[in-house]
């Protein structure tokens, strides 16, 4: 709520339509908010994002004019007598309901959503970025005020510059915005969780394709020396085209309409999921866990290895051509106090041995399978 509150109008500009404009008078500047997570850290992002001054007339105090009118947008809410403006947290409440219950109608985000509910049933992480919908009701712009006043005076708060800019002209721009000091709070990394059973939860809807996902635990995260060559058993298992899942699940079995897996890395977890007919549920099941086994047999062979590295070096330059890739990066470094830069990443990737990626993936424990299906008694 507070994300979307932030993006939307402040004091001085009251209105949409006046914050917008506000904008495009500094050559079409744009701010955007968004909410994640890092683990059980709630992450709130801002971004104001501007052409380079050198390349517009008058550019010379481009930097400045976005300086201010951050400052407004963080510090000057659109506040009276204590509480944000009520027709504003109204029209954010009824969006973010739609938006939660979106997810419903999308059944590949919703078997993902039951899946991180049931497996970290008993952890923060449950709870997706967005809140939950039964919570949005009872919120108050007095309520909103009171968080965004702990906030801007408790939270750790990162400031990240990318462009080509001189620290020396940044820094008095920085030091001007009113934070109030306060001790740094690294983030707390998740509780090791080793399942001592498989849970399996199987539920209904009348939807036409099945929803298979499957949780694996890691317990391996961000920075940490086994991370890299996780990435590319993950790669090697199901990240690429070339993967095992993908191959054997898809390709040769025609089980599947997608198949793959995917990373947490600050909660250290995997995720397998796959689109199946229902009938072919206990296929899928056990050609996945062979393809799981078979990576941790280091059934996989040198080419492989090397297609995978390449695959993820082009992902990794593709995704830090950008200016918010770059951030990420520089962020999650920090987060975690690791030393993974691109160049660092890069040559880490190039150095990991076989061996290594197979010692990572017999870091996989399979912790939760849902299945999401029409069922016998279900109807379209």
């Amino acid at each position: 709520m507070l994300a979307a509150l932030l993006e939307t109008n402040t004091k001085k500009y009251p209105t949409q339509t006046a914050f917008r404009k506000e904008l495009a008078s500094l050559y079409g500047a744009n701010f955007y908010t968004s909410v994640d997570k890092k683990g059980d850290e709630h992450v709130l992002t801002a971004v104001l994002d501007m052409v380079d001054g050198q390349f517009v007339p008058d550019g010379d105090g481009l930097l400045g004019q976005a300086f201010t009118l951050l400052q407004e947008i963080l510090f000057q809410p659109n506040v009276t007598d204590g509480a944000f403006h009520e027709a504003t947290v109204a029209r954010e409440k009824e969006n973010l309901a739609q938006r939660l219950e979106s997810v419903y109608d999308d059944k590949i985000r919703y078997a993902n959503k039951r899946l991180t509910e049931i497996m970290f049933a008993n952890e923060n992480f449950k709870y997706g970025a967005a809140g939950v919908l039964e919570d949005i009701p009872a919120i108050t712009g007095a309520e909103l005020f009171a968080y965004y006043q702990q906030l801007l005076a408790e939270d750790t708060i990162d400031l990240f510059i990318c462009g080509d800019v001189a620290k020396e002209e940044v820094i008095p721009h920085v030091k001007a915005l009113p934070f109030i000091d306060r001790a740094y709070r690294p983030i707390e990394a998740p509780e090791l969780v080793h399942p001592k059973e498989v849970n399996t939860v199987k539920e209904n809807q009348p939807i036409n394709q099945g929803k298979l996902v499957l949780g694996y635990r890691t317990n391996i995260l961000f920075g940490d020396d086994a991370y890299v060559p996780l990435q590319l058993a993950n790669g090697l298992l199901g990240g690429f085209s070339n993967s095992k899942i993908f191959i054997n699940v898809r390709e040769k079995a025609s089980l599947a309409y997608y198949a793959h897996s995917r990373l947490d890395s600050f909660q250290g977890f995997m995720l397998i999921s796959a689109g199946i007919d229902e009938k072919n549920y206990e296929q899928a099941l056990a050609i996945i866990k062979e393809q799981v086994t078979a990576m941790q047999a280091g059934d996989f062979t040198e080419e492989e290895l090397a297609q995978t590295k390449a695959m993820l070096t082009n992902q990794l330059l593709e995704a830090n051509d950008q200016a918010q890739g770059l951030i990420e990066l520089a962020y999650n470094n920090t987060l975690k106090q690791a030393n993974l830069d691109l160049p660092n990443w890069l040559k880490r990737i190039s150095e990991v041995t076989k061996e290594e990626v197979v010692k990572a993936a017999a870091s996989f424990e399979l912790d939760t399978i849902y299945f999401l299906s029409k069922g016998a008694d279900s109807h379209a």
